[in-house]
């Protein structure tokens, strides 16, 4: 066989493999952010059933031109409770006023949107919304919750609303989400559900966008 086939044969056989790591680790990882959320919506639901609360679980909302991903919206008479939820194993560095966070695990290290922000971004987007039916005066809280279990150890300031998976329903019971502010708990159920994003063409452009910011926190 020719010299210069073998060398091209043995390029694309690495280019394959280089690939095949790089869509088996996203499947990986997208496997792994679902069964977090699958957790946390168990948890929400058992709140929530207890208490005439909804919730709202992976919900594509407008958000200017583009979409937004909300992982969950636990919503009662206290108002709303709208939580992101990571997925993280290993170690996580991070600074509210810092818009990238740190990830590793092992020797890899890979930057991540600081939920915070992210997660103030989907707040936005219920507002606007809101105010769009004419609706004002909603409490509307953010928790981030982590689900990588006792393989993940958060590195960030306290007394923010980030806690791990397994403290999510003590969290919960806090008196705050006991108050009754009078809310409409089916109105804003269903005001959201109105403006909820589910066409394809667009979902798509969103799940593209993901991916390309997530290529490019580990490059």
């Amino acid at each position: 066989m020719d010299l210069r086939v073998i060398v091209i044969t043995a390029i694309l056989i690495v280019v394959v493999i280089a690939l095949l790591g790089v869509y088996l680790r996203s499947k990986k990882n997208i496997y792994a952010g679902k069964q977090g959320e699958k957790k946390v919506a168990h948890k929400l639901k058992w709140f929530a059933g207890i208490r005439n609360f909804k919730v709202i679980n992976d919900i594509y909302l407008p958000l200017y031109d583009k979409t937004t991903q909300i992982d969950h919206i636990l919503i009662g008479y206290f108002g709303m409770l709208v939580i992101e939820t990571k997925n993280y194993k290993g170690d996580v560095y991070g600074n509210p006023k810092e818009k990238e966070w740190l990830h590793i695990v092992g020797d890899d290290k890979n930057k991540f949107y600081n939920p915070l922000m992210q997660n103030q971004t989907h707040i936005d987007a219920i507002r606007h919304i809101l105010a769009k039916e004419k609706i004002y005066k909603i409490n509307i809280d953010s928790l981030i919750v982590f689900t990588g279990g006792r393989k993940s150890h958060l590195y960030i300031p306290k007394n923010l609303p980030i806690i791990k998976v397994k403290k999510l329903g003590g969290f919960l019971r806090k008196s705050a989400y006991e108050k009754d502010n009078n809310v409409d708990i089916d109105l804003l159920y269903n005001t959201l559900l109105k403006y909820q994003v589910t066409d394809k063409k667009l979902l798509s452009e969103h799940n593209k966008n993901v991916k390309k910011m997530a290529k490019q926190n580990r490059d």
